[in-house]
């Protein structure tokens, strides 16, 4: 980490109290990238022993590591909180602007505690926190519409993202994903519902620091070499399809687990993940997409809506 990194600095929210501060932790990311490894630390920070997963006290943590915002790949938010899914360690990575959104704000990690007593989004802009009462869009089944009503209300489009939960949060259900920018997924063990045990509808985020770089032309160079291997025909199911290509491959190894685990092979409509998708781009390819991706034991990270065509995705 280059000294005075922006990188090490932890936005800490209180619902409860709807207050905020930010602290430098420059221990965090001093000997390592950060990402997993510092949210596991500020999870033990922030998790009492014996936390109810939809309590109060269970902590939401996201992270992000020193290449975020410079390099290809790098572009994953690591949320860790205790998962009301299992009672264990949740871990989940969700895609979309969140991760760029989080290092452009000049925060390494966000740290959401407590719970508000009312429906409400969470807005961050740079350093500064605004609490939004979100009780309009409270119990609205459309995260298009949210995202929309959220969008006309808060600065920074194009480069802000969105993260909000839908009905299944609101009412806890312990698997609830979060969405950001309406395609990606928090998906697995049910940060949803730790957001819906919190009130809390939408965590926006955006700003426009500048990461700082030590060799400007070595970073140049290196940043080309990662861009073409991204281009590579390995690469290309995830600008495509994305995860659910992993379904054909890892069937005939009965390593695609179902049904809570029960099964280890994944049925497929007309064989393929892949030549669904290539068959039809249209609406008409979802039904048979999300009938795959139901019969996971949990969603992809990313995956189109029925109900938001791709041309009017926005955040």
């Amino acid at each position: 980490m280059i000294p005075g990194d922006p990188l090490a600095n932890v936005l800490y929210v209180d619902l409860s109290r709807r207050s905020y501060r930010v602290e430098r932790r420059e221990d965090l990311f001093a000997d390592d990238i950060g990402g997993a490894g510092a949210g596991i630390r500020l999870l033990d920070e922030n998790c009492p022993t014996g936390a109810d997963p939809l309590g109060p006290d269970n902590p939401i943590v996201l992270t992000v590591g020193a290449l975020t915002g410079l390099f290809p790949l790098a572009s994953k938010t690591v949320a860790m909180f205790k998962s009301p899914h299992t009672g264990n360690l949740g871990e989940s990575h969700g895609g979309g602007r969140s991760a760029v959104a989080i290092r452009s704000a000049g925060l390494g990690a966000i740290v959401i505690t407590g719970a508000s007593s009312s429906p409400v989004w969470i807005a961050v802009h740079a350093h500064e926190v605004f609490f939004r009462d979100a009780d309009t869009v409270w119990g609205m089944s459309s995260l298009f519409t949210v995202g929309r009503v959220i969008r006309d209300n808060e600065p920074g489009a194009g480069v802000r993202s969105i993260m909000c939960i839908g009905r299944a949060g609101e009412e806890m259900v312990p698997y609830a994903c979060v969405t950001a920018e309406t395609y990606r997924h928090f998906g697995r063990l049910g940060l949803g519902a730790v957001f819906g045990s919190k009130k809390l509808k939408a965590l926006v985020v955006s700003g426009a620091e500048v990461i700082p770089i030590a060799d400007p032309k070595a970073y140049k160079r290196t940043y080309k070499e990662l861009f073409a291997a991204t281009q590579s025909d390995v690469m290309r199911k995830y600008h495509d399809l994305g995860t659910a290509e992993n379904i054909t491959p890892l069937t005939p190894s009965a390593a695609c687990p179902r049904a809570t685990c029960s099964a280890g092979a994944c049925p497929t409509q007309s064989g393929s993940a892949a030549r669904v998708w290539q068959r039809t781009t249209s609406a008409a390819a979802w039904p048979a997409l999300t009938a795959m991706w139901a019969a996971s034991t949990s969603p992809p990270c990313a995956s189109p809506i029925p109900t938001t065509p791709t041309s009017t995705r926005r955040a």
